[in-house]
């Protein structure tokens, strides 16, 4: 039985826009435009067989939205199965780049949150660009996809197809809306209850417009953008996941570096400020939803 019908499914009715009809039209514009476009889908991974048939699933999923699609998979040394499993797969489609550490190679999970984890993510995100640049040396690149794929929860598709609904010349990076759910228990004399609190997730890549200061997690963790909303404007924002025009990444490298207040600068925030030195506008597109959390089609279910 083939479940990935099921494995890429993603709860698209859980985010509701308020303008219903104007929410359906940007996505038949968006359409429209991916559906001539030539893109390269892109991410690092690392000891996700859990989730591994999930992500294939939805990595071909999103292909389907556009004219042409090419994938690179950048597997670092998995020690449960996932890299195996991958070259099976790269081995029975030409599309699918594989490209793996040799084993024994350190990995990005053993390193901490200081310098040393997104300076070694950047470094691998770096030769994942050179070998795109190179891509588009046989096969014209419009687009380059990002995705986290350990994502437990998947992409919205209806949100890439909202992003390619924004007049394509004014911008140059669509990021994505990180929505985790957590159990927040309140107490009151002898009565406790629990609330499920919606958070938003990557904190540590997340500047505000205008604004380089890391600002602290447990006020970013607060911010909320609804489905439907016009894309916001920012410094720096991944989510899990990026669409970032190609010839507008050009020149662009990842880095990572340790400010004088001891926050880092991590690989996203590092490379978002190296577009923008060129000219370039990154977006938080409220309507492009990553989930953090499970779901009915989430591995644990399906």
């Amino acid at each position: 039985m083939n479940l990935d019908y099921i494995r890429s499914r993603f709860p698209e009715s859980l985010f509701s826009a308020e303008n219903t009809e104007e929410y359906i039209r940007s996505l038949k514009s968006g359409l429209k435009t991916a559906s001539s476009l030539n893109v390269v889908i892109t991410g690092l991974c690392k000891n996700i067989s859990s989730v591994l048939d999930h992500s294939i699933a939805r990595l071909y999923k999103t292909a389907e939205l556009f004219n042409s699609c090419k994938f690179l998979v950048y597997e670092n040394d998995s020690t449960d199965g996932t890299s195996e499993r991958l070259r099976e797969h790269a081995a029975k489609d030409v599309n699918f780049i594989l490209v793996q550490e040799p084993t024994g190679h350190r990995g990005f999970d053993s390193l901490s949150r200081d310098v040393a984890r997104p300076l070694y993510l950047g470094e691998l995100r770096n030769r994942c660009q050179d070998l795109i640049v190179d891509i588009n040396n046989f096969h014209k690149i419009d687009y380059v996809i990002v995705i986290d794929l350990d994502l437990e929860g998947g992409w919205s598709y209806d949100g890439i197809l909202n992003s390619f609904a924004y007049d394509l010349n004014s911008w140059s990076a669509m990021t994505a809306n990180g929505i985790m759910y957590r159990e927040k228990r309140m107490k009151s004399k002898n009565q406790e209850a629990v609330e499920i609190q919606r958070l938003f997730h990557d904190t540590w890549a997340y500047r505000d417009y205008g604004v380089e200061k890391l600002k602290p997690c447990e006020v970013v963790n607060l911010y909320q953008f609804e489905r439907g909303d016009s894309p916001v404007a920012v410094y720096s924002n991944f989510n899990g996941l990026g669409i970032y025009k190609f010839d507008d990444i050009l020149g662009c490298k990842f880095g990572a570096e340790k400010n004088e207040d001891e926050t880092v600068t991590n690989e996203w925030s590092y490379y978002h400020r190296e577009m923008r030195n060129l000219g370039k506008r990154v977006f938080l597109n409220p309507s492009l939803i990553t989930l953090y959390s499970p779901h009915e089609f989430s591995p644990e279910v399906a």
